[in-house]
């Protein structure tokens, strides 16, 4: 009954999410979002219920259940955002202009988690009772430096559902896999001395040099041979490097970093031995090199499902009901979605929106497309459900 869709009301979730600043340094932003999607979901005759990940920081479970066994259908989407430091539009009072909503978050990725609440919230309203239960959950800490620890205590859930959809921003494609992200910071150590005896000394930097030069000349041509079918080349890129104190002094560390993306079938453990390998090709000590994990790109991982799943065809079929051109692809950027796959939980990334649009200086959302995502997934969750 598409008649009883009110554009009106999905821009007004939308506007109370995005007036909200949940950036992780807006103490308290996250828990003011989820309580807001609670107060309206709770409204509609929704349960809702909370979960404390970190202290004053929660998920939101909000949960539409039948009578029936079935399947248990999760939506899930972050309710943090990046800053809004650099931005030329005003951040935290959304407007609609050129068939567009402005303002920070509105496509990365509240728009998803409005799409997606108003979808049950029009199921609801239609009398429709699903078989088993869909289930939206809205996380804290995708985007900060603690590392999506609200996805990660659901991977600690196992397998708590039958399917998931992250509602990231895909351009209403189906991204069915996307690469993982690790920065690596290695520090190599040498000996100081003055620069008027430099044999006495051990320089440090030379050594960084040579290790940067094998990665240079035998790991990236390694990478470019590994691809995905959707995910495309795994990549590296040394993108730091400092050391030293003064030029007449031998420097005695240098440290430099790594931005590696990583596919599918590839390990995060095979990531640090790729270096270290390298290194024991050098005539330096194996002590002499320390390699540690940035923490905001742990446990990062990659994410696939398989383009056969039952998930994948009948979310593709709902997409082509509403006319849609949708593909199944990949994203080159990470998701919550790696955490629930992890969980045992088949998982793809559909959203309204491009990704394009985040994180940047002007953020916006195409308001059409939260409307197709909307009929997307009341169709795909009457398909699931029945």
């Amino acid at each position: 009954m598409k008649e009883q869709f009110k554009l009106e009301e999905l821009l007004n979730i939308l506007k109370e999410l995005v007036n909200i600043q949940s950036h992780y340094l807006a103490i308290g932003g996250e828990l003011k979002v989820a309580k807001k999607l609670g107060e309206i979901a709770e409204k509609e005759g929704l349960e809702v219920d909370y979960e404390e990940i970190t202290s004053d920081r929660k998920n939101i479970y909000i949960s539409f259940k039948g009578s029936e066994p079935g399947k248990n259908i999760v939506l899930c989407g972050h309710m943090d955002t990046v800053s809004s430091e650099g931005m030329t539009i005003e951040p935290f009072n959304g407007y609609v202009e050129d068939g567009k909503f402005w303002g920070r978050g509105s496509v990365d990725m509240k728009g998803g988690l409005a799409s997606m609440l108003y979808a049950m919230i029009l199921l609801k309203r239609q009398g429709f009772k699903p078989k088993g239960s869909v289930q939206l959950i809205g996380t804290v800490g995708e985007e900060c430096p603690t590392n999506s620890d609200g996805a990660f205590a659901l991977r600690s859930k196992g397998k708590f559902a039958d399917i998931a959809i992250v509602g990231e921003a895909t351009s209403l494609n189906i991204a069915a896999a996307h690469k993982g992200t690790m920065s690596l910071e290695i520090i190599i150590k040498g000996k100081a001395a003055h620069s008027s005896n430099p044999s006495l000394g051990d320089n440090a930097i030379y050594k960084a040099v040579d290790l940067i030069s094998l990665i240079k000349d035998k790991l990236l041509p390694e990478l470019d041979k590994r691809s995905h079918p959707l995910c495309g080349k795994a990549t590296l890129n040394v993108g730091v490097i400092e050391g030293g104190i003064q030029n007449n002094i031998v420097p005695d560390k240098c440290k430099f970093s790594l931005n590696r993306r990583y596919i599918p079938g590839e390990e995060e453990n095979q990531i640090i031995d790729e270096i270290v390998n390298l290194w024991k090709e050098l005539p330096y000590n194996i002590n002499d090199l320390e390699i540690k994990v940035l923490k905001e790109t742990e446990n990062r991982i990659p994410m696939e499902t398989n383009i056969d799943d039952p998930l994948v065809i009948k979310l593709l079929e709902s997409c082509k009901r509403q006319c849609l051109d949708s593909v199944i692809n990949g994203a080159n950027y990470w998701t919550d979605g790696a955490h629930l796959r992890v969980a045992g939980i088949p998982t793809v990334v559909f959203g309204p929106g491009d990704i394009a649009q985040a994180h940047a200086a002007v953020e916006y959302i195409d308001i059409a497309s939260m409307e197709k995502a909307v009929y997307v997934y009341m169709d795909f969750i009457k398909e699931m459900s029945n």
